[in-house]
């Protein structure tokens, strides 16, 4: 028996990007087989592939984490107690752009993914902390709401 305690895990999710945001990628390839095309046109697409493969495993990995455990919130390395949280917003989505941008204080933690719709707000109580809330972006606004409450219960 070990005297560890595991992990309890109410919700996780990497907010990665849509495809679509991958299809720019597409040109990288090409671009570096010109450039070499004059000295080496393998040697070209070799390194066009490996720029590829490489932009598009740095996007994957640099995509924020969610998670709801162990009565904390941690989106991406930022992590609070969920007792700190006076309140979860949905932002809904014809207000997400002023949220983004004209409604935004720049005292905020932001965690966005431009290529993902939903979005939520996070309000903090704790008077010490001089962010007034969490504004960050996920695929399951709704579910996460859900979770934050039940674990704050």
């Amino acid at each position: 028996m070990s005297n560890q305690a595991e992990t309890q895990v109410q919700y996780r999710e990497r907010v990665a990007p849509k495809w679509t945001s991958f299809l720019p990628l597409l040109l990288i390839m090409p671009t570096f087989w010109l450039t070499f095309a004059p000295i080496n046109a393998l040697i070209g697409a070799v390194i066009g592939l490996l720029v590829t493969a490489t932009v598009a495993t740095l996007m994957l990995v640099n995509s924020p984490v969610i998670e709801v455990s162990d009565g904390y919130l941690q989106v991406g390395r930022a992590r609070m107690p969920i007792k700190l949280i006076s309140g979860v917003i949905e932002v809904p989505k014809g207000e997400v752009f002023a949220e983004r941008g004209p409604k935004l204080d720049a005292r905020a933690y932001v965690r966005l993914q431009p290529s993902v719709s939903g979005l939520l707000r996070v309000q903090i109580k704790d008077k010490n902390d001089p962010t007034p809330y969490w504004l960050f972006s996920s695929r399951n606004p709704k579910l996460l709401t859900l979770k934050l409450k039940e674990a704050g219960n």
